[in-house]
């Protein structure tokens, strides 16, 4: 590396460049070689290769700004949507470039928001949704490990909601998942405040009553999710997860939802991607918070979170609690999608019983939905 850097300071680029692909070939994930050999492919004009290069280092060593910059400028002309995106996830640490503030506004194409489900759970189109679709889109890209699109999506439904708390706590957990920890935790405060204003404001409003036996199928989902044991040869980041984790849920039976949510957000943010179980379960556990604390919009994106992970992984209870939550909002069609799917997944002998009463329920008020909505456009 040292005499790589030593003939870019001389000028001599090619060589330079010959030496770093050497060192990628012995070590294909050295970031720092990637990216060094990059800039010299960008400074002798070869954009394509460039690209290579400033992607490679970007997939190892994610939402770095310089690397996310470098794409943002040579994507320009190539493929303006790209590098909206990149420019985007740049402006989280470089947000005066004035450049890069000029290209996260190019054209993007509009994303297929025809789904509130993945593909498993298919859910009609409503207009009303494409706020949360996009929220869920938000969580599916951190879900995925494209961290840097998340903080985009998130800071882009910021502009349109800027007094939204489900925003502000969505791009805290993209910028903690990204390594922003200071960004995050001033995100996540402002997420707090925001509902303690909204909790002073808020009116009472008549909607399905969510009944204790709903409430008890939520704690029972907690209580049957067994602690995630430590393995042997874990790191600490696993570790630390997995830790976060298990407290959470123990939290989570003493009634401490509130405590629980931020153990399981924290379980999320350092969970390595390959991780897939324990992020399920994870998110499973932070819809369940979610649930527990009455805030059901968002502890339906947590459990679609899940869903969109791993969806075979998904248990009866998960889409009881998901449906209890739709039912919750009045959004009584997705309910019974759920309870449905719920039923057919299966459930203990005395939930099915409370599950089919709860869609016998959800049914009859889709339908008085659907006739006050009728008259209402008479």
């Amino acid at each position: 590396m040292e005499r790589a850097r030593s003939l870019a300071d001389d000028g001599e680029y090619s060589n330079a460049i010959e030496i770093y692909q050497q060192i990628v070939s012995d070590d294909p994930q050295n970031s720092n070689a990637w990216y060094c050999m990059g800039v010299l492919q960008q400074k002798m004009g070869l954009d394509t290769d460039a690209i290579e290069s400033f992607t490679s280092s970007d997939q190892i060593y994610p939402n770095y700004g310089p690397t996310l910059a470098n794409l943002a400028f040579l994507l320009r002309n190539r493929s303006p949507t790209q590098a909206s995106e990149y420019a985007k996830a740049a402006l989280v640490e470089y947000p005066e470039n004035e450049q890069l503030i000029e290209i996260s506004s190019l054209t993007v194409e509009k994303s297929d928001d025809s789904k509130i489900f993945v593909e498993s759970f298919p859910a009609e189109p409503r207009e009303s949704s494409s706020f949360d679709e996009r929220m869920i889109q938000a969580e599916t890209l951190s879900n995925e490990g494209e961290h840097g699109s998340a903080v985009a999506l998130w800071k882009s439904l910021l502009e349109g909601s800027p007094k939204s708390p489900e925003v502000w706590r969505g791009l805290s957990q993209a910028l903690l998942s990204a390594g922003h920890q200071d960004r995050a935790e001033q995100c996540r405060l402002r997420a707090e405040n925001l509902e303690d204003s909204l909790d002073n404001l808020a009116q009472p409003s008549e909607k399905l009553p969510v009944s204790d036996d709903a409430s008890f199928i939520a704690a029972a989902e907690a209580q049957a999710s067994q602690s995630v044991e430590l393995p042997n040869n874990s790191h600490g980041g696993l570790n630390e997860s997995i830790e976060w984790y298990n407290m959470g849920l123990t939290l989570l039976n003493e009634e401490n939802s509130v405590e629980a949510l931020t153990c399981f957000e924290k379980a999320i943010g350092g969970c390595p991607r390959e991780e897939i179980e324990l992020r399920v379960k994870a998110q499973i556990g932070r819809g369940n918070a979610l649930y527990k604390s009455s805030r059901y919009n968002d502890s339906v994106i947590a459990y679609h979170a899940a869903i969109s992970m791993d969806p075979d992984s998904i248990t009866g209870r998960t889409l009881f609690n998901m449906g209890s939550s739709y039912a919750a909002v009045e959004l009584y069609q997705d309910a019974v999608k759920c309870f449905s799917q719920a039923l057919q997944l299966g459930l203990d002998k005395d939930h099915v019983s409370l599950c089919g009463i709860q869609l016998n329920r959800c049914r009859l008020l889709s339908r008085e939905q659907e006739k006050r909505q009728a008259r209402s456009k008479v």
